[in-house]
């Protein structure tokens, strides 16, 4: 089995995908029932920057764009960074594609693939004939197609998330071509949960889409930020109710909570809300990414029971 390679997506942005990306991050990164003494990989997949600046990962360049701080292991070749458009240097002319390069963060059971400003908005104006092979190289990187034993990504690491970017575009397409989960936060209000519903469609419609390869699993709607006023209420209730939609609504939710900003900040301590201990930020945070968590490991336990019985 591949490493489990999980997706935070919506069209919509100020949901919540780098927030709860971070904090399901950290959640698995303590849990050494789930890590098994292996780190988790996080991959920026938004040009913004947001997960990799909140590692301090990133420097602002003359012109003002932003790209990858120099990498220890590379400080000594032509270009001392890595980023995830290393996979797509072919399709922007700048030589041949290699894998990215993890960095380490302060936390050592979470590395980060950073983003690169400028090479992702280019990578998003590729012409459309080559937009399909975004994804295919994403997902051969991530399953380990051609690796060597000791490079395999599922020796290295737990799980793979990926945070995406806040509108349609070939990144979120790659993304979840390369995705064997991915999950929706959404804020419930009135646009947020009808851009849900066709967020659900095309993730039913690109699953269907594959061929030989692993089934995307939508692990749920997560409702983020919710308050206690009526308008999210009436919201919430309308989803749960829904004949085709409600079973996707996740039993778990994350409140509006100042908390989740200031440990965004890596300069506040403590800087993880899993360090928040007692607190009710730290119980709903770990409840959330605890669902995510079991619901992934029993999927891989049936896959592999699936697998074994498709040997006899």
């Amino acid at each position: 089995m591949p490493v489990p390679v999980i997706v935070s997506t919506n069209y919509k942005g100020g949901v919540g995908k780098t927030t709860t990306s971070r904090v399901l991050a950290q959640a698995m990164a303590d849990d050494k029932a789930f890590n098994r003494g292996k780190p988790v990989l996080v991959i920026d997949l938004d040009p913004q920057g947001n997960t990799s600046r909140r590692w301090q990962l990133l420097k602002t360049c003359e012109n003002g764009t932003r790209i990858p701080k120099p990498h220890p292991k590379l400080e000594n070749d032509t270009v001392p960074y890595s980023s995830v458009c290393d996979l797509w240097l072919d399709l922007l002319e700048l030589g041949e594609p290699v894998a990215p390069e993890p960095y380490e963060t302060a936390n050592p059971l979470i590395h980060v693939v950073p983003a690169h400003e400028e090479q992702m908005n280019e990578v998003m104006l590729v012409p459309k004939a080559s937009r399909e092979k975004l994804g295919q190289m994403m997902r051969n990187w991530l399953r380990d197609v051609g690796a060597k034993p000791g490079d395999r990504l599922v020796d290295k690491y737990c799980c793979v998330i990926i945070d995406t970017q806040p509108s349609k575009t070939p990144l979120i397409d790659a993304a979840l071509t390369a995705a064997t989960h991915c999950y929706i936060p959404f804020v419930p209000e009135p646009q947020p949960v009808e851009g849900v519903y066709s967020i659900i469609s095309y993730v039913h419609s690109l699953s269907s889409q594959r061929s030989g390869d692993i089934p995307l699993e939508l692990l749920g709607l997560l409702p983020n930020m919710v308050q206690s006023t009526r308008l999210h209420t009436l919201h919430l209730k309308k989803l749960r109710d829904h004949p085709v939609f409600g079973k996707y609504l996740m039993p778990v939710k994350l409140s509006r909570r100042i908390g989740y900003s200031e440990t965004d900040d890596w300069r506040n301590t403590p800087d993880q809300v899993t360090d928040l201990e007692g607190t009710q930020i730290e119980f709903e945070a770990r409840k959330f990414s605890k669902h995510l968590m079991n619901k992934i490991a029993a999927g891989v336990v049936m896959k592999s029971a699936q697998k074994e019985a498709e040997n006899v």
